[in-house]
């Protein structure tokens, strides 16, 4: 565990948890069937451990290891390149040879792995926005979850729901990205069955629940075709989770000086 530098010098403090060498490769074996996006990575690194503990070096007399033949090198550099070649942020178009099979297979997705998902890529909000025709502003709960991998996607829409749209990559040399998106009211059962998983975004998953409880309990009037006026109080409320909402989401530190947790 170690610090990393932030790229702005206001935003949150990061850190990186990293695995080497043989704890790497024990990591990996242990969590390897239950990957979806890194499953090839996986693959790879794990074939290149058996390949090392197959391998033995060489010692000279005073129990020095003896450099490595050629042919050791041009091994281990074409696992190196085909790594270097899943984790490209471009297109993959064409797939290094000996990488494997990288055909998706379609699996059931757990809440588990769903809130680990969405702790690591995913975004809870509660977006305010105005309509024209309408009286009030409009307070609406959203769940997105945004990756490369379209298929992985598609599985978690299939057990979970949502709406899935493509996203305009930030650099033309960037692989496509695409969003998976729950609005409205469609948020609530992904709250019921994800939320008590969260980690990292369970208070934002507090305030959205808490968000929606109190819209079920509060009634609006009619006048005449068109919803009447909120109370002061409905809108101090929602203004209120508005707010906590959009501290919890801050990258950076608070206006007193403090960072954000």
């Amino acid at each position: 565990m170690h610090g990393v530098a932030s790229r702005r010098w206001n935003w949150k403090p990061a850190y990186a948890l990293i695995w080497t060498n043989a704890a790497a490769a024990r990591l990996i074996l242990e969590v390897a069937l239950h990957l979806r996006v890194k499953s090839a990575q996986a693959r790879e690194l794990l074939r290149f451990q058996k390949h090392l503990r197959a391998c033995r070096r060489r010692r000279d007399q005073l129990g020095r290891l003896l450099p490595l033949s050629p042919r050791q090198r041009e091994i281990r550099e074409s696992f190196h390149r085909r790594l270097k070649s899943l984790n490209r942020r471009g297109p993959t178009s064409r797939r290094s040879p000996g990488s494997g099979s990288l055909r998706h297979v379609s699996r059931k997705v757990s809440a588990e792995y769903l809130a680990g998902f969405t702790d690591a890529e995913g975004s809870l909000i509660l977006a305010k926005v105005r309509i024209i025709d309408r009286w009030n502003l409009q307070y609406v709960p959203r769940v997105c979850v945004d990756n490369t991998d379209r298929a992985v996607l598609e599985d978690l829409q299939r057990d979970f729901g949502g709406i899935l749209a493509n996203q305009v990559a930030r650099n033309a040399r960037w692989k496509r990205g695409y969003k998976l998106v729950w609005n409205g009211r469609k948020v609530e059962p992904f709250l019921l069955s994800v939320g008590p998983h969260l980690r990292i975004k369970r208070r934002q998953a507090r305030i959205l629940m808490q968000f929606i409880r109190r819209r079920k309990r509060t009634h609006q009037r009619r006048m005449g075709r068109r919803f009447g006026r909120f109370p002061p109080g409905v809108i101090a409320y929602r203004e209120s989770l508005y707010q906590q909402m959009k501290k919890e989401n801050a990258r950076g530190i608070s206006s007193g000086g403090q960072r954000n947790n």
